[in-house]
């Protein structure tokens, strides 16, 4: 296997884990319950507070897997 293709694979797994990640940790798409440890934090004010972040960061895995895809379909001599 090329160091391309592998360089490839890990760019996909990153891109992976990394929109899983944001995933999880929003509280509109996750778990909401990982904002709200001390029973104070409105559901609906953490969903505000954490949208810019998540997208930022679903763009950038975004980004990322569509980098690995890219190197994966490149033909390497």
């Amino acid at each position: 296997m090329s160091r391309t293709k592998r360089s490839a694979i890990f760019l996909i797994l990153a891109g992976l884990l990394s929109a899983a990640f944001f995933w999880v940790t929003d509280p509109a798409l996750g778990y909401p319950w990982l904002y709200d440890t001390t029973g104070e934090l409105n559901i609906i004010d953490a969903i505000h507070q954490a949208w810019p972040g998540t997208a930022i960061g679903f763009v950038g895995s975004a980004i990322v897997l569509a980098v690995g895809g890219w190197l994966m379909m490149r033909e390497v001599r």
